[in-house]
């Protein structure tokens, strides 16, 4: 990956809906450049395109942190059951206390409670869990900016 595959990626972090055109124009190189470069990083880097909503406007105001630990020998089971629930958008294994962090979005308290206690806590080999709601979301993006060699 050179300076300018870094610099596409660095085009698409901020604006995923660029055109080549102006990829092209704002990086400074040929459009034919730009296209078969995107299509080589579309191979070999990029995994997916996606967004981000205004999590209110759907519906999904209460975003938690789960902090879960595992038996030991049960681990590899507990990250694949709770990647498999919809509420759940990120699986984490951890280094510390704890095993796991997942992040959760629901639409009431009493959806995090019912999803805490009838999903999460029924999966076999969680031995125990902290649950953290969040209060604010400060910065949310998906992925950091790549900074350049300037």
């Amino acid at each position: 990956m050179d300076d300018v595959d870094s610099a596409i990626l660095r085009s698409l972090i901020k604006n995923s809906r660029i055109t080549i055109s102006q990829m092209s124009k704002e990086i400074d190189v040929p459009d034919a450049t730009i296209s078969n470069r995107l299509k080589k990083l579309e191979d070999n880097i990029i995994k997916r395109y996606t967004m981000i909503p205004d999590w209110h406007k759907i519906g999904l105001d209460i975003t938690a942190i789960i902090i879960i630990q595992t038996e030991s020998e049960k681990h590899e089971t507990v990250k694949k059951d709770l990647s498999k629930l919809e509420e759940v958008s990120e699986v984490y294994s951890v280094s510390g206390e704890y095993d796991i962090l997942i992040k959760v979005w629901v639409q009431s308290i009493e959806d995090l409670n019912q999803l805490t206690n009838s999903k999460i806590r029924s999966i076999e080999g969680i031995e125990d869990l902290t649950e953290m709601i969040v209060m604010e979301r400060v910065k949310e993006d998906l992925v950091p900016i790549i900074p350049s060699k300037e």
